[in-house]
């Protein structure tokens, strides 16, 4: 009789992984309506804020890396996860709630970034039904890498590109100073003798910040394997950005103190392509450099110790 019963247990979990096989890619339907939700409501902002204009391009390298992932899928789970329910409950709950919250206060980057949490909620809760934890960790990345191009709340704004600015004018007025420069800092400017240099919040860095990680985030994830490689190029990348914008502020004071305030509007726009460059070359350089590196380790043989 016990035979019996773990015999049919087993005929219905064959059942079940038959039925999510067939319909492997219908069965993610609900992830892939999270994510058009939160692209919907993101996409006011890609296209009114233009420090997130970028977002249309993340949306297009999550579809792609989706599509990478899933020549390399994990097999459906044949016992769904308990964990789904709760999970997938709890995000159309979140969802709900942000719709609510919206139509009361409208939008707004909290509104956004709830939704954000929600949709992650939902898309988990589908992952987990169809292919387990496995299914998770194996497509979490393609669907999160949205959450790059999300507005940030006001509370993390502000402090960010406050500290962004504060940053970049200590450091280029100390710079300055070295050489000779009288310059003082005053807020986000820069006082010299012929003039002030503003570093705005385009300036800051923020901008370049963002497409640094969008870059070093989809190349570490595509090219490096080992978790180390990809958290240098990572951390790589904001360094550079951090570099690339106190080399512009750099070059609009001198641009300042040798032809006067009103070169810096002249040759600002020239400077920000520029430093871009700078910036997707540095990373480029690094991601290969990182990528041989890994592929040296690999193919290089194990050492044993002599007995």
């Amino acid at each position: 009789m016990e035979g019996a019963t773990k015999t049919t247990q087993k005929e219905k979990l064959h059942f079940i992984e038959k039925i999510l096989s067939a319909n492997e890619l219908w069965t993610l339907t609900p992830s892939w309506l999270a994510m058009l939700w939160l692209a919907a409501k993101a996409q006011w902002f890609w296209r009114s804020r233009p420090d997130l204009s970028f977002g249309w391009i993340v949306l297009l390298l999550c579809i792609y890396l989706f599509w990478e992932a899933w020549e390399k899928r994990p097999s459906v789970a044949p016992r769904p996860s308990l964990w789904s329910i709760p999970v997938t409950v709890l995000g159309i709950g979140m969802l709900f709630l942000m719709e609510m919250y919206q139509a009361a206060l409208g939008m707004s980057p909290a509104v956004v970034m709830g939704v954000a949490v929600g949709a992650m909620l939902l898309i988990g809760g589908n992952l987990l039904f169809v292919y387990g934890w496995r299914g998770v960790r194996h497509f979490g990345f393609p669907y999160a890498f949205l959450l790059i191009a999300l507005p940030l709340p006001s509370f993390l704004h502000g402090p960010i590109v406050n500290g962004l600015q504060t940053l970049v004018t200590h450091t280029a007025t100390e710079i300055l100073n070295l050489f000779g420069v009288p310059a003082q800092r005053t807020g986000s400017l820069i006082e010299l003798p012929v003039g002030t240099v503003g570093v705005n919040e385009a300036c800051s860095g923020i901008r370049s910040l963002q497409s640094t990680l969008m870059a070093t985030l989809f190349i570490s994830y595509l090219y490096l394997n080992r978790f180390w490689f990809r958290a240098t190029l990572v951390a790589s990348g904001v360094v550079l950005a951090f570099i690339g914008n106190l080399t512009r502020t750099l070059f609009l004071c001198s641009a300042a103190l040798r032809k006067g305030i009103e070169a810096v509007n002249v040759v600002h726009d020239a400077a920000g392509w520029s430093i871009f460059a700078f910036t997707v070359a540095g990373v480029a350089l690094l991601a290969w450099g990182f990528h041989t590196m890994e592929r040296k380790l690999k193919e290089s043989p194990p050492s044993y110790g002599s007995a």
